[in-house]
């Protein structure tokens, strides 16, 4: 018979279920559950890009405290940004650190020290490739392992390396360039705040409206009556 793990429900607490295990809730009153499905491929490819030994192997965690996890959970459980192309990068960014904290906290995996301390910036070519690569496609969905692609790394160096250059992660780099371009097109009273949604890579124009106000710090249509 299998063993009944329990454990007290408190903030920031995760439970995970390796493969074959068997997942057994009993819970009373309100709760609030974000569920991830991790398949072993990815875990593996994560353990590969971070130089890690050894099989995967995730231990059985009821109600575990775990902040790191927990605040990654919030972002992959938020339906504005999985749904939202231009929040791709942010999605496979907060995917991968997700595996990552599982290797690192919750496994028996041995990661290298290299995790504590990352390898250098981009050289300014990768940089200037890349920086172009995105303000190319600034339509268009764009994944961590498209812009690593541009300067032979993996996804985990590629994120490491771009921050140390820039002090941005490229999901926030983009997002500000996106917004820049908005700024601009908004000027263009022949375009539509829905065609310029589009023009600067987001599905629909609420998703824009909410990441403009973020960066901007207004919505575009008050931006627009402003100029």
């Amino acid at each position: 018979m299998a063993s009944r793990l329990s454990a007290p429900l408190r903030p920031n607490s995760i439970t995970v279920i390796p493969d074959r295990h068997d997942g057994d809730w009993e819970v009373e009153g309100p709760l609030h559950v974000s569920h991830v499905y991790l398949t072993n491929e990815r875990l593996e490819h994560c353990r590969t890009l971070v130089g890690g030994r050894g099989n995967v192997e995730l231990m059985a965690r009821v109600g575990s405290e775990d902040a790191v996890t927990s605040q990654i959970l919030v972002i992959l459980s938020n339906p504005d940004v999985i749904t939202d192309p231009a929040a791709q990068l942010l999605v496979d960014r907060a995917v991968d650190l997700l595996c990552i904290q599982l290797l690192r906290s919750h496994s028996i995996v041995q990661l290298p020290q290299s995790l504590a301390n990352p390898r250098g910036g981009l050289a300014r070519w990768q940089l200037r490739r890349v920086t172009d690569y995105m303000l190319a496609h600034l339509d268009k969905s764009i994944g961590l392992d498209e812009l690593a692609s541009q300067v032979g790394l993996s996804r985990y160096h590629f994120c490491t390396a771009f921050r140390l250059s820039t002090g941005l992660t490229p999901h926030v780099w983009l997002t500000r360039q996106r917004m820049m371009l908005a700024q601009r097109l908004l000027n263009d009273p022949n375009l539509s705040i829905s065609e310029i949604a589009l023009e600067v890579g987001y599905a629909t124009p609420s998703a824009f409206a909410a990441a403009f106000r973020r960066i901007v710090g207004t919505t575009p249509r008050s931006f627009r009556r402003s100029l």
